[in-house]
């Protein structure tokens, strides 16, 4: 348990220092952008440099969506992975119950006394009486 711990930490690390670097990528080309269209127009500069800064916000925005998406993945991830470990634990100990329950009944049972071995019925065909004896009279 302490490993997938260990793993969501590490990727949860990887993707705030992703966007880190997007952010301030972001921020950097902004700026860039801002100096570039003061030098050229400056009336219009002002406009670009709004436009830069709504464009790169709605951007961090989605980062940090997509931060809490992953985030949230992870985190169900690891919850259905304990709730399914956890199952299977209390299952198992079911099973060791019933199984030793069984072995006490077994064992408390007193010995029976075998019954010979049953062989298939024979047919019997059906005798006839024997006839009367009639003494001759005569």
């Amino acid at each position: 348990m302490a490993e997938r711990r260990y793993v969501r930490e590490h990727i949860e690390q990887y993707i705030e220092r992703a966007q880190n670097e997007i952010i301030e990528a972001s921020r950097e080309l902004a700026q860039g952008i801002s100096k570039g269209t003061e030098r050229y127009v400056p009336p219009i500069s002002k406009d670009v440099e709004r436009m830069v800064d709504e464009v790169f916000d709605f951007a961090e925005r989605v980062i940090k969506g997509q931060r809490r998406m992953v985030n949230d993945v992870v985190k169900t991830i690891n919850e259905q992975t304990d709730r399914a470990a956890e199952v299977g634990r209390a299952t198992t100990k079911k099973a060791t119950k019933r199984v030793a329950a069984a072995k006490k009944t077994v064992a408390k049972r007193a010995p029976t006394k075998k019954s010979p071995a049953k062989r298939s019925p024979v047919k019997k065909a059906a005798r006839k009486a024997p006839a009367k004896k009639t003494t001759a009279r005569g």
